[in-house]
Order: structure tokens, then C-alpha cells, then sequence
């Protein structure tokens, strides 16, 4: 009988154990998801931030609103990207996505834009492009700010050339003036999904 008892503790200890650590591993997971330091962005995503990233921007406004980059990066992660039809999936009050099908276009069809309320994070479930980047200040607007899509859309051919493809992602904040969806040599259809974080 007492050999019994002591075998059930002994059991019912381990299955403790295993619970907690479980737990333990489920959390630790959970953590690193998305962690930012002086140099970079590491999460569990499977694409890497492209080198044209401002990490000190992201990481100050990380510090800010770190519920919002939470929920962005949680999305990325958990969803099956290639499956989810194109369209608009509202996360929270502060995070949406958008996802798109598109073919790329020449350069000179491709405008460059910036938005004034949301940060972009961009990224190619598949296909590949250029997307021109700059931070110029006094570029010729084509049309004014519009409210309803916060957007302006600039006349300008300069800039940095930035390879996307499945493999990197881009973080635009409203400084940072891009030109997406350009073909590299031949135009192929591509598709790509933006999350919008307030950046306010």
C-alpha cells in the first residue's frame, strides 16, 4: 500500500514538473516573439529586416506603444500568409493589414509616397520588386495630402533602390518617403501585406 502512494507521488510530482516547465517554455516563447535592441529586430517572423530599417526609430516608438508593434509582428507570425485573401483585417483600434495582388510596374508608372498617421511594415509574401526609398524633404508633391487614405504621392526618380523579396521586410515611418511596387527586369504579379500602425 505504501509503495502504491509513494508511486502515485512520485508520478504526480513528474506530471507537475512537466506542467510548469511547459508553461515556462510556452512564455519564454511567447517573449520572443518580437525583441528590439541598439542593433536590430529578432522575432520569430521568418523574413529579416532589411539593413534600410531605422532601428533607433522603431525601438523609441516601440518603447511608446509596444502593444501595437506586439500585435503586427503576432499576426505575421501566426498567419498563414499565402492563404489569406486580399483585403483588410482590422487587428486593433491602432493596427490594421492590408493584403494586396498587384503586377509590377515600370519606373516611371511607380510614384514615390509617405503617409502622415500610419508606419508601414511591408512585406512580400511572394514575388519580387524594388521599392525606392528617401528622406528628402522638399520633394514636388503630385497631389496633396489626402485625409481618407493618408497619403501623398511625390514626383521624384532619386533615391535608394531596396530588393524585396519573401526573405526581408521594410519599416517606413512617415518620414521615410518609398516608391513600391517596381519590376525589377520583367513585370510579374506579386503579393504583399502592409501593416499599419498608428504612428500616434
Amino acid at each position: 500500500m505504501k509503495k502504491n502512494t509513494f508511486l502515485v507521488m512520485i508520478v504526480n510530482t513528474m506530471y507537475t514538473f512537466l506542467l510548469i516547465s511547459c508553461s515556462i517554455g510556452n512564455k519564454n516563447k511567447e517573449m520572443k516573439t518580437l525583441t528590439i535592441t541598439e542593433t536590430t529586430i529578432q522575432s520569430s517572423f521568418n523574413a529579416k529586416p532589411d539593413e534600410s530599417i531605422n532601428i533607433e526609430k522603431v525601438k523609441e516608438h516601440y518603447q511608446k506603444y509596444p502593444e501595437r508593434w506586439k500585435a503586427a509582428f503576432k499576426f505575421l507570425i501566426k498567419s498563414d500568409l499565402k492563404s489569406i485573401e486580399p483585403g483588410r483585417i482590422d487587428l486593433n483600434e491602432n493596427v490594421f493589414v492590408v493584403i494586396s495582388e498587384y503586377e509590377t510596374k515600370n519606373q516611371e508608372d511607380a510614384k514615390y509616397e509617405s503617409h502622415r498617421k500610419y508606419i508601414d511594415i511591408q512585406y512580400l509574401i511572394s514575388g519580387e520588386e524594388l521599392i525606392g526609398l528617401t528622406n528628402k524633404i522638399d520633394l514636388n508633391e503630385i497631389s496633396p495630402y489626402s485625409e481618407s487614405n493618408d497619403i501623398t504621392f511625390y514626383d521624384y526618380d532619386g533615391g535608394k533602390m531596396l530588393f524585396a523579396s519573401p526573405t526581408n521586410y521594410f519599416i517606413f515611418f512617415p518620414d521615410d518617403k518609398h516608391r513600391p511596387c517596381m519590376k525589377i527586369e520583367e513585370a510579374e504579379k506579386v503579393k504583399k501585406v502592409v501593416v499599419k500602425i498608428r504612428y500616434n
